[in-house]
Protein backbone atom coordinates (compact mmCIF):
# COMPACT_ATOMS: atom_id res chain seq x y z
CA UNK A 1 0.00 0.00 0.00
CA UNK A 2 1.40 3.36 -0.97
CA UNK A 3 2.44 5.94 2.00
CA UNK A 4 0.67 8.98 2.02
CA UNK A 5 1.48 12.24 3.90
CA UNK A 6 -0.66 13.98 6.13
CA UNK A 7 0.22 17.42 5.76
CA UNK A 8 2.51 19.88 4.44
CA UNK A 9 4.54 19.44 7.46
CA UNK A 10 5.16 16.04 6.20
CA UNK A 11 5.86 16.71 2.57
CA UNK A 12 8.68 19.16 3.73
CA UNK A 13 9.86 16.94 6.07
CA UNK A 14 9.96 14.23 3.17
CA UNK A 15 11.56 17.11 1.10
CA UNK A 16 14.43 17.72 3.20
CA UNK A 17 14.68 13.89 3.79
CA UNK A 18 15.45 13.18 -0.10
CA UNK A 19 18.11 16.31 -0.15
CA UNK A 20 20.17 14.74 2.90
CA UNK A 21 20.35 11.66 1.06
CA UNK A 22 20.79 12.88 -2.21
CA UNK A 23 23.13 15.14 -0.57
CA UNK A 24 25.30 12.06 1.68
CA UNK A 25 25.73 10.65 -2.35
CA UNK A 26 27.38 13.20 -3.99
CA UNK A 27 29.32 14.02 -1.10
CA UNK A 28 30.71 10.50 -0.95
CA UNK A 29 31.65 10.79 -4.90
CA UNK A 30 28.33 9.15 -6.44
CA UNK A 31 27.39 10.29 -9.92
CA UNK A 32 25.14 13.38 -10.32
CA UNK A 33 22.19 11.18 -11.97
CA UNK A 34 22.10 8.14 -9.34
CA UNK A 35 21.47 11.08 -6.47
CA UNK A 36 18.69 12.39 -8.89
CA UNK A 37 17.30 9.66 -9.39
CA UNK A 38 17.43 8.25 -5.24
CA UNK A 39 15.93 12.10 -4.46
CA UNK A 40 13.12 11.25 -6.93
CA UNK A 41 12.45 8.26 -6.05
CA UNK A 42 11.96 8.84 -2.62
CA UNK A 43 9.76 11.45 -3.12
CA UNK A 44 7.34 9.48 -5.74
CA UNK A 45 6.82 6.75 -2.95
CA UNK A 46 4.15 8.85 -1.51
CA UNK A 47 1.14 8.54 -3.40
CA UNK A 48 0.07 12.39 -3.11
CA UNK A 49 3.54 13.84 -3.77
CA UNK A 50 3.42 14.62 -7.61
CA UNK A 51 5.16 16.45 -10.12
CA UNK A 52 9.20 15.59 -8.57
CA UNK A 53 12.05 17.43 -10.31
CA UNK A 54 15.71 17.01 -8.97
CA UNK A 55 18.47 18.75 -10.22
CA UNK A 56 22.42 18.17 -8.66
CA UNK A 57 25.68 19.66 -9.17
CA UNK A 58 28.73 18.59 -7.29
CA UNK A 59 27.71 21.98 -5.23
CA UNK A 60 24.53 21.40 -4.80
CA UNK A 61 21.17 19.79 -5.14
CA UNK A 62 17.82 21.31 -6.01
CA UNK A 63 14.20 19.99 -5.84
CA UNK A 64 10.80 20.59 -6.61
CA UNK A 65 7.41 18.81 -5.86
CA UNK A 66 3.43 19.26 -5.47
CA UNK A 67 1.74 18.40 -2.74
CA UNK A 68 -2.25 18.29 -3.09
CA UNK A 69 -1.86 21.33 -5.36
CA UNK A 70 1.23 22.90 -3.74
CA UNK A 71 4.21 23.95 -5.32
CA UNK A 72 7.01 23.13 -2.54
CA UNK A 73 10.97 23.72 -3.61
CA UNK A 74 14.53 23.66 -1.97
CA UNK A 75 18.01 23.61 -2.31
CA UNK A 76 21.19 22.04 -0.21
CA UNK A 77 24.51 23.32 -0.96
CA UNK A 78 26.84 20.59 -0.53
CA UNK A 79 30.42 20.19 0.68
CA UNK A 80 32.06 17.57 -1.13
CA UNK A 81 34.48 15.23 0.94
CA UNK A 82 35.60 12.09 -0.36
CA UNK A 83 35.16 8.90 -2.73
CA UNK A 84 33.66 6.40 0.21
CA UNK A 85 32.00 3.55 -2.20
CA UNK A 86 30.63 1.93 1.51
CA UNK A 87 28.22 4.49 2.09
CA UNK A 88 27.28 5.17 -1.36
CA UNK A 89 26.08 1.31 -1.19
CA UNK A 90 24.27 1.59 2.13
CA UNK A 91 22.66 5.10 1.45
CA UNK A 92 21.44 3.13 -1.69
CA UNK A 93 20.05 0.38 0.01
CA UNK A 94 18.38 2.62 2.47
CA UNK A 95 16.31 4.45 -0.22
CA UNK A 96 15.63 0.99 -1.71
CA UNK A 97 14.02 -0.06 1.62
CA UNK A 98 12.41 2.98 2.57
CA UNK A 99 10.69 3.37 -0.97
CA UNK A 100 8.92 -0.62 -0.32
CA UNK A 101 8.93 -0.44 3.53
CA UNK A 102 6.84 1.96 5.90
CA UNK A 103 10.08 3.97 7.18
CA UNK A 104 8.74 6.71 9.48
CA UNK A 105 10.47 9.99 8.94
CA UNK A 106 12.66 10.20 11.66
CA UNK A 107 13.76 6.46 11.36
CA UNK A 108 14.89 7.60 8.27
CA UNK A 109 17.23 10.08 9.56
CA UNK A 110 18.79 7.62 12.38
CA UNK A 111 19.62 5.59 9.63
CA UNK A 112 21.62 8.25 7.76
CA UNK A 113 23.19 9.62 10.30
CA UNK A 114 24.15 6.08 11.04
CA UNK A 115 25.76 5.76 7.45
CA UNK A 116 27.20 9.13 7.61
CA UNK A 117 28.91 8.81 11.19
CA UNK A 118 30.41 5.37 9.71
CA UNK A 119 34.34 5.94 10.01
CA UNK A 120 36.75 3.68 8.13
CA UNK A 121 39.61 2.05 10.41
CA UNK A 122 42.66 4.28 9.88
CA UNK A 123 45.31 2.10 9.91
CA UNK A 124 43.30 -0.01 6.97
CA UNK A 125 43.09 3.29 4.76
CA UNK A 126 46.95 3.70 5.61
CA UNK A 127 47.86 -0.19 4.54
CA UNK A 128 45.57 0.28 1.62
CA UNK A 129 47.29 3.19 0.21
CA UNK A 130 50.61 1.82 0.74
CA UNK A 131 49.39 -1.68 -0.79
CA UNK A 132 48.16 0.42 -3.72
CA UNK A 133 51.01 2.22 -4.47
CA UNK A 134 53.55 -0.58 -4.12
CA UNK A 135 51.96 -2.65 -6.67
CA UNK A 136 51.27 0.53 -9.54
CA UNK A 137 54.80 1.23 -9.08
CA UNK A 138 55.59 -2.07 -10.19
CA UNK A 139 52.81 -2.29 -12.75
CA UNK A 140 54.51 0.79 -14.34
CA UNK A 141 58.11 -1.25 -14.20
CA UNK A 142 59.87 -1.14 -10.74
CA UNK A 143 61.98 -3.34 -9.16
CA UNK A 144 61.66 -4.46 -6.08
CA UNK A 145 63.30 -1.79 -4.20
CA UNK A 146 61.00 0.67 -5.92
CA UNK A 147 57.89 -1.35 -4.81
CA UNK A 148 58.88 -1.42 -1.11
CA UNK A 149 59.85 2.85 -1.07
CA UNK A 150 56.36 3.19 -2.54
CA UNK A 151 54.56 0.81 0.03
CA UNK A 152 56.22 2.99 2.96
CA UNK A 153 55.97 6.72 1.07
CA UNK A 154 52.42 5.44 0.13
CA UNK A 155 51.69 5.15 3.76
CA UNK A 156 53.25 8.58 4.51
CA UNK A 157 50.98 9.92 1.72
CA UNK A 158 48.20 8.51 3.51
CA UNK A 159 48.54 10.00 7.07
CA UNK A 160 49.23 13.36 5.30
CA UNK A 161 45.89 12.98 3.28
CA UNK A 162 44.08 12.38 6.38
CA UNK A 163 45.57 14.91 8.64
CA UNK A 164 44.76 17.61 5.66
CA UNK A 165 41.54 16.72 5.85
CA UNK A 166 41.30 18.60 9.32
CA UNK A 167 42.46 22.02 8.05
CA UNK A 168 39.56 22.31 5.41
CA UNK A 169 42.13 23.55 2.60
CA UNK A 170 41.54 23.64 -0.91
CA UNK A 171 41.67 20.07 -2.99
CA UNK A 172 44.08 21.98 -5.27
CA UNK A 173 46.44 22.97 -2.21
CA UNK A 174 45.97 19.53 -0.88
CA UNK A 175 47.15 17.42 -3.83
CA UNK A 176 50.02 20.48 -4.15
CA UNK A 177 51.26 19.47 -0.77
CA UNK A 178 50.94 15.00 -0.99
CA UNK A 179 52.52 15.72 -4.83
CA UNK A 180 55.74 18.13 -3.51
CA UNK A 181 55.83 15.09 -0.36
CA UNK A 182 55.88 12.70 -2.86
CA UNK A 183 58.63 13.91 -5.24
CA UNK A 184 61.39 14.66 -2.08
CA UNK A 185 60.56 11.13 -0.21
CA UNK A 186 61.38 9.45 -3.62
CA UNK A 187 64.74 11.13 -4.46
CA UNK A 188 66.00 10.44 -0.93
CA UNK A 189 65.12 6.81 -0.81
CA UNK A 190 66.98 6.60 -4.35
CA UNK A 191 69.54 8.73 -2.84
CA UNK A 192 70.43 6.38 -0.07
CA UNK A 193 69.84 3.49 -1.70
CA UNK A 194 66.18 2.40 -0.75
CA UNK A 195 64.65 3.03 -4.19
CA UNK A 196 66.06 2.23 -7.86
CA UNK A 197 64.34 4.60 -10.16
CA UNK A 198 62.21 7.90 -9.12
CA UNK A 199 59.74 8.21 -11.76
CA UNK A 200 58.66 4.48 -10.98
CA UNK A 201 58.23 5.34 -7.28
CA UNK A 202 56.38 8.72 -8.15
CA UNK A 203 54.24 7.61 -10.37
CA UNK A 204 53.32 4.32 -7.88
CA UNK A 205 52.28 6.67 -5.09
CA UNK A 206 50.58 9.95 -7.13
CA UNK A 207 48.50 7.00 -8.31
CA UNK A 208 46.80 7.86 -4.87
CA UNK A 209 45.70 11.35 -5.76
CA UNK A 210 44.98 11.01 -9.36
CA UNK A 211 41.05 11.77 -9.82
CA UNK A 212 39.92 8.36 -11.77
CA UNK A 213 36.60 8.57 -10.01
CA UNK A 214 36.08 11.82 -10.91
CA UNK A 215 37.34 11.50 -14.40
CA UNK A 216 34.89 8.58 -14.79
CA UNK A 217 32.13 10.17 -13.05
CA UNK A 218 32.10 12.84 -14.93
CA UNK A 219 32.32 10.66 -18.45
CA UNK A 220 29.12 8.83 -17.23
CA UNK A 221 27.37 12.24 -16.65
CA UNK A 222 27.82 13.46 -20.00
CA UNK A 223 26.48 10.43 -21.46
CA UNK A 224 23.28 10.55 -19.59
CA UNK A 225 22.63 13.97 -20.36
CA UNK A 226 24.19 15.97 -17.76
CA UNK A 227 26.32 18.12 -19.43
CA UNK A 228 26.77 21.07 -16.97
CA UNK A 229 27.60 18.44 -14.31
CA UNK A 230 30.08 16.51 -15.92
CA UNK A 231 32.02 19.30 -17.05
CA UNK A 232 32.05 20.85 -13.74
CA UNK A 233 33.60 17.97 -12.37
CA UNK A 234 35.60 17.07 -15.81
CA UNK A 235 37.05 20.29 -14.52
CA UNK A 236 37.97 19.53 -11.11
CA UNK A 237 39.79 16.45 -12.38
CA UNK A 238 41.89 18.87 -14.53
CA UNK A 239 42.88 21.07 -11.43
CA UNK A 240 43.68 17.83 -10.05
CA UNK A 241 46.07 16.74 -12.15
CA UNK A 242 47.94 20.27 -12.55
CA UNK A 243 47.90 20.47 -8.87
CA UNK A 244 49.75 17.16 -8.75
CA UNK A 245 52.16 18.03 -11.65
CA UNK A 246 52.95 21.03 -9.56
CA UNK A 247 53.44 19.59 -6.48
CA UNK A 248 56.12 16.66 -8.01
CA UNK A 249 57.60 19.53 -10.55
CA UNK A 250 58.65 21.72 -7.65
CA UNK A 251 59.77 19.29 -5.53
CA UNK A 252 62.26 17.87 -7.98
CA UNK A 253 63.12 20.81 -8.73
CA UNK A 254 64.49 21.59 -5.32
CA UNK A 255 65.75 18.33 -4.55
CA UNK A 256 67.43 19.21 -7.49
CA UNK A 257 69.55 21.86 -5.88
CA UNK A 258 69.76 19.93 -2.37
CA UNK A 259 71.28 16.71 -3.41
Amino acid sequence: MAKVLNNIKDAKDLMNLSLFTGALLIQNGAESYRAEDTIERICKSVSNISNVSAYALPSAIFISMEFEGETLSNFRKITISDTNLYKIDAVNSFSREFVSKDISIKEAYDILFQIDGTEENPLKIYISGGIASSFFSVLFGGGIKDFFASFIIGIFISVILEKLSYFKLSFFINNIICAFITSVLAIVFVYFGFGSNIDNIIIGVIMLLVPGVAITNSVRDIMSGEFITGAITMIKAFFIALAIAFGVGVGLKIMRFII
